[in-house]
């Protein structure tokens, strides 16, 4: 059974080339990559700091396809880090907007080939995949306009979900 999920999306760090966002679900406290940062940071905590400077190269260069693997469909902009070049068994999900902008979602360890093959994980990829669908219906109509590296506009989106 499916039902509606609001969101919405949150400015994370603004940089000079490029800006993170996430987002957090309606009453919740924590954006999906803040909760992601909680639950692997004591017990995972080399996979972070590759994460986390794969997210430094992105801040100084900006979002290349260098920096990310390609996780949903090729007509998305869902991607995984770290990149080809890193070694981790986590895994953080996210949206390549722009060259400028990057919305980071949430991710696990990956212990299958891809990604389809776990539940958690496929789950966060296709929850981005949805944000992603919508977020190009929202920039068709001009309800979001991306703007260098901001996204500016009703920054509020639905989606539908299955019960947990």
């Amino acid at each position: 059974m499916n039902y509606t999920r609001k969101l919405s999306l949150v400015l994370l760090e603004e940089y000079e080339n490029v800006n993170f966002y996430s987002f957090q679900f309606e009453d919740e406290t924590l954006t999906e990559f803040e909760k992601f940062l909680l639950t692997y940071r004591e017990t995972n905590p080399e996979d972070i700091g590759t994460i986390m400077y794969r997210l430094e190269r992105i801040k100084d260069d900006g979002v290349f396809e260098r920096h990310y693997r390609h996780a949903g469909k090729y007509k998305d902009r869902t991607a995984e880090l770290p990149s080809h070049f890193d070694t981790a068994n986590l895994r953080i999900y996210c949206i390549c907007i722009s060259p400028k902008i990057l919305i980071l979602g949430n991710g696990g360890l990956k212990t299958t080939r891809t990604y389809n093959e776990d539940k958690y994980l496929n789950k966060c990829v296709e929850t981005l995949r949805k944000i992603d669908s919508e977020l190009r219906i929202k920039e068709e109509t001009f309800e979001i306009q991306l703007s260098g590296k901001n996204i500016n506009g009703d920054l509020s989106l639905s989606i539908n979900d299955e019960k947990k």
